[in-house]
Order: structure tokens, then C-alpha cells, then sequence
């Protein structure tokens, strides 16, 4: 049972975790109604997600636990069934003289604390754990999903599940086993002699198993029933949304896209879960200092924000943590996208439709009619979109958009080449931010490491990060270096990673860099006045968090590609 009001208030404000005012306005506002006071608090970046469980843990008079630094026994993951961890949201810890140590949000529970005592036959004690904290920990009780599938497709073969049962298991299957393996894309690859499932986990896909001949054209089928599209049609593309039912009743958004190929028809199914969507600035992983010019300067009212990086660096993630620190009633805030990937109560949102001529310049244009406070345009691609977008933030509104670009300084002849004029370039952008996505170091089995000879050999290449981030002047001294790495565990399926984080450079427009615009330098130097204006480059800090141990360095070499 969650807390009242004036139970959190006493919690928080009492607590000393913040002001009266701050609990007022993040309880007015629109997210508080739909995720929760505690969840609103976190997304709006007034407290982190350990501060906000160290203040309800001393509210509660419990131990606090923190997930992601504690380190869950083997012995626990196989304690209690999948399902009943998943729907009461606890997670056991660990086991000690005839007690368990159970993490949970409602430490008060009296009722399950004593379901737990009857089923274990042990004492159980509880510690206070954030419900963000908990449910990015679920994976630890996952069943193998390569176990599952294997157990279904025997049941199949053996007559024991006919093949309109079978394929209805096995599409709900793949979708819950994706969603809880962290999963964003689950692909169904068509092959001679059968369809390969794979998953796409922290960037990188993996085979999880194969479909026999007999269930490939039913479950393509299927996929085509949930998203709405042509059964009969398979000689063309096809695009849909699926919005799926899971077993322990969350809903997952899915957007599939279904291709024609030699062997067959080929699936990709993009999950688009609430977990997307939850991040605030600080778990994005921006430098605290990154993090507060950031929200100072979408503090303005007019302008422009542009987050820079390939398809699949995690841009829209980015620009909908903004949208959070922007989401006030007083504030019109309108996007457009391509698709509208996750609904957001108190924004309006556009979804592009070419075939309706609702394009991102017509949209735009119509947009700046509404009395906007806050556009967003999901991509900037054309001449005219640019041109639009420019002029909206040079009349009283903050824009923030995507570019396709390698760095933050190659945005600025990017907008050039769309013939954007320099001077409204330079007058109007007031930062850009570009990343990338790297793997997270699994902290489940955590090591420390020598460098590796690539590794050696890529920094012996960069003597300025060697100096500043390892204190060494000399690239000999570098065969002595520890960092960190992964060992391989259950948890992380033997990748030694868990999860990812964002590796960052914000450029502010300073008057040196707009100097330097406004004269069409070229991005090498507009790239030297950033740095000379206090920019801290994209590699450097990736590897400022590859020596914290949130990634290694070989993660950081592989995605800033130096």
C-alpha cells in the first residue's frame, strides 16, 4: 500500500531531502498523477533515485538497499518463483544465521512478510529498495528464455501442443522473454531450413533460438493479426503497432516492421516500454557539471537544443529527459516525430504521416501557429524543416531537434549545408550535445583488469587523455595500468556487461564559438574554440567513466571510434 501525501511529506521534507516548495510543485504537476510522487521526483531531477530511497528507508525505520552496488546471492535467484518476485516487486538479497533479507517498497507489509516466513521457513526481514531500483533487477529471476523455447518447441513436436496453440505461446514468449532480457529489438531472421530468433541486448544482437519450418509462416502471420496489417500481402513492406497484454499485466508498446526476402518474410519488432522513458538527466549518465548547464539553458525561452549522434545512440531518450524538465502546466510544448515512440501526459504529440502530406516542415509550420512554449521536432533532415525550426527559435521559442552528425561541432556546417544562414546558425543554437552509447560494466561480477595490447596500443595514440585522466606522461608506464571489466556471469549471460550509459560532449555556444561560426570556420576549429571554452570531449569522457568503472575501455574505444 503506497504512502499518503502527508506520509511522503513527512518522508521527504521532514527528512531534509527537499524544500516544501519542491514538494508542492512536483505534486501539481502532471507525471506525479501518472507515475507517482516519488517517481515524478526522480524524473524531474529534484532528488536522485538513491537519495529519494535512503529518505523513505529512514522513514520507515529500515536498512536501505541499494541494487545496483549490492551484490544479490546466487542462492537467492532460485529462492522464489518468477511470477511471485515480478507481481509483489521485491527482490530477495541475501541469506544469513536463518534470516532472508528481502528488498521492497512497502517494508509495512505485513501480510507478505508472512507469506514469505510460511513458504521459506525462515525469518524474513525487510530493507526499503526503490521501485526503480527493484524493477531494473527483475532480470536476476528471469528463466532462461533459450530453456523456454527449447521446452515449447519439444511440446510441439511431440504432439503435445498443436500449431495454433504453439504459435500463440511462442510470439507472447518472445515478447515477455525480450522485454525482460532488456531487450529494444527482437528480430525474426528467415533462413533455408528455419527462422532465427534473435534479441538485441545493450546494442548488440544475440541468437536465442530457431523456429522450426512447421511455425515460420504462422507466426509471421500471427505478428500480422496483432499489428493490424494485410495477412495475404508478401511481396511488400509492411509497417504496424502492437500494443501487448504481458502476463503480469504491463503493457508493452511494439512497432513492427515486416520485409520481404529471398528466403522469406523477415520481422523486427522495436519494444517501446515505459522503461525508456524513465530516465532522468542523471541516469543518462551526463557529468553532474554537463547536467546543470544543460538544465540552465533549457531554462530560456527561446533558442535552440540540439542533441547530435547515429541511429541508435539514444537521441529521442535525451530529448524526451528534457521534455521532463520542461513538462509544466503553464508550458504549450508540441512535438513532432517520426514515429511518436512515447506518450507523454501534458505534451501534445504529432506522428508524421507522408501519405497524408503531414510532414515534419508541414507539421512544424502548423505548429508555430499554436502558441508553442516548446517545440520539439523529432528530426531535423531537410532544408526546410531547418529553416522553419530556425526562424521558430529566433521568435520567443525553445526548439529542441536531432541531427545526424558525428560530433557537436559538425552540426553547425550540417545546418549550413541545409542553407541555413550563418548568422541565424550562430544566433540562435544555444548547445548541442553528442553521444554515443557504450556498455555498462556488469556489476554482478566486476573485476579489475590490465589493459589489453589494443587497448595499450589505441591510448599510446591519444597522449592528452593519457596525461589528464591516467597521471601518466610516459606510454610505457600504461602496461601497469588496472582498470575494470566484467568477468561473465548469469546475470549479464557470460558478456561481462549489463545495461548501457551514455558517453558525452556538450558544446555551449559561447561568444568564441559563435565568433567562429559566424566566419564559416570549418568543425576542426569551431571543435578548438569549444575546447578552449571548456568542453570536455566525447572520449574523454567515456574514459573518465571507464576508470570509475561504469564501462571499460574497450567499450569506449569501440563506440567514440578514435
Amino acid at each position: 500500500m503506497g504512502l499518503t501525501r502527508a506520509q511522503l511529506e513527512e518522508a521527504l521534507v521532514g527528512g531534509g531531502g527537499l524544500s516544501q516548495t519542491q514538494f508542492e510543485e512536483t505534486a501539481c504537476a502532471p507525471e506525479a498523477a501518472r507515475l507517482g510522487l516519488e517517481e515524478a521526483l526522480v524524473q524531474r531531477g529534484v532528488l536522485k533515485d538513491v537519495e529519494l530511497g535512503q529518505l523513505m528507508a529512514w522513514w520507515y525505520q529500515v536498512p536501505f538497499v541499494n541494487l545496483e552496488q549490492t551484490h544479490v546471492s546466487e542462492d537467492m535467484r532460485g529462492l522464489l518463483p518468477e511470477t511471485f518476485i515480478r507481481s509483489h516487486g521485491l527482490v530477495p538479497v541475501s541469506s544469513k544465521d536463518g534470516s532472508v533479507l528481502v528488498a521492497t517498497t512497502d517494508p509495512r507489509d505485513a501480510p507478505i512478510r508472512s507469506l514469505l516466513e510460511k513458504y521459506l521457513r525462515k525469518s524474513v526481514s525487510f530493507a526499503y529498495a526503490t521501485s526503480r531500483d527493484i524493477q531494473g533487477h527483475m532480470s536476476l529471476f528471469r528463466e532462461d528464455p533459450a530453456v523456454s523455447f527449447a521446452g515449447l518447441f519439444e511440446r510441439f513436436q511431440t504432439g503435445a501442443l498443436e500449431a495454433g496453440a504453439a504459435t500463440v505461446e511462442l510470439v507472447a514468449l518472445m515478447i515477455e522473454s525480450a522485454f525482460q532480457a532488456g531487450a529494444s529489438d527482437v528480430h525474426l531472421d528467415p533462413e533455408d531450413a528455419y527462422t532465427a530468433i534473435r534479441y538485441r541486448v545493450d546494442g548488440l544482437l544475440r541468437d536465442m533460438a530457431e523456429i522450426p519450418p512447421a511455425l515460420q509462416d504462422s507466426v509471421i502471420s500471427r505478428l500480422k493479426v496483432l499489428g493490424r496489417l494485410a495477412t495475404d500481402e508478401h511481396r511488400t513492406a509492411q509497417d504496424g503497432k502492437i500494443t501487448f497484454a504481458s502476463s503480469w499485466g504491463q503493457e508493452i508498446e511494439i512497432r513492427l516492421s515486416i520485409i520481404p526476402t529471398t528466403h522469406g518474410e523477415k520481422a523486427v519488432m522495436r519494444l517501446l516500454t515505459d522503461k525508456s522513458r524513465d530516465f532522468s538527466l542523471s541516469d543518462l549518465g551526463l557529468h553532474p557539471d554537463d547536467a546543470q548547464k544543460l538544465s540552465d539553458m533549457l531554462r530560456r525561452s527561446w533558442g535552440m537544443f540540439l542533441v547530435t549522434g547515429p541511429t541508435g545512440s539514444g537521441k529521442s531518450t535525451t530529448l524526451y529527459a528534457a521534455l521532463k524538465i520542461l513538462n509544466r502546466r503553464e508550458a504549450n510544448i508540441t512535438t513532432i516525430e517520426d514515429p511518436v515512440e512515447y506518450d507523454m501526459v501534458g505534451v501534445n504529440q504529432i506522428q508524421v504521416d507522408e501519405r497524408a502530406d503531414l510532414t515534419f516542415a508541414k507539421g512544424l509550420r502548423s505548429i508555430v501557429r499554436q502558441d508553442p512554449n516548446v517545440i520539439m521536432v523529432g528530426e531535423i533532415r531537410d532544408t526546410e524543416t531547418a529553416h522553419i525550426a530556425v526562424n521558430a527559435a529566433m521568435t520567443g521559442h525553445l526548439v529542441l531537434s536531432t541531427l545526424h552528425t558525428n560530433d557537436a561541432a559538425t552540426a553547425f556546417p550540417r545546418l549550413a549545408d541545409m542553407q541555413v544562414d550563418d548568422f541565424l546558425i550562430a544566433s540562435t543554437v544555444n548547445a548541442i550535445l553528442a553521444q554515443r552509447l557504450v556498455r555498462r560494466i556488469c556489476m554482478s561480477c566486476i573485476q579489475t583488469s590490465p589493459l589489453t595490447q589494443t587497448e595499450v596500443h589505441l591510448l599510446e595514440r591519444v597522449p592528452e587523455i593519457r596525461k589528464e585522466l591516467l597521471g601518466l606522461a610516459d606510454k610505457r608506464d600504461l602496461v601497469h595500468v588496472r582498470l575494470f571489466k566484467g568477468k561473465g556471469c548469469g546475470v549479464c549471460h557470460q558478456s561481462g556487461y549489463h545495461g548501457r550509459v551514455g558517453v558525452f560532449e556538450f558544446l555551449r555556444v559561447t561568444d568564441a564559438v559563435r565568433t567562429a561560426v559566424m566566419e564559416r570556420r570549418n568543425a576542426d576549429d569551431i571543435r578548438a574554440a569549444a575546447l578552449k571554452e571548456g568542453m570536455i570531449p566525447m572520449l574523454s569522457d567515456g574514459l573518465r567513466k571507464a576508470m570509475t568503472g561504469l564501462t571499460s575501455v574497450e567499450e569506449v574505444l569501440r563506440a567514440v571510434r578514435i
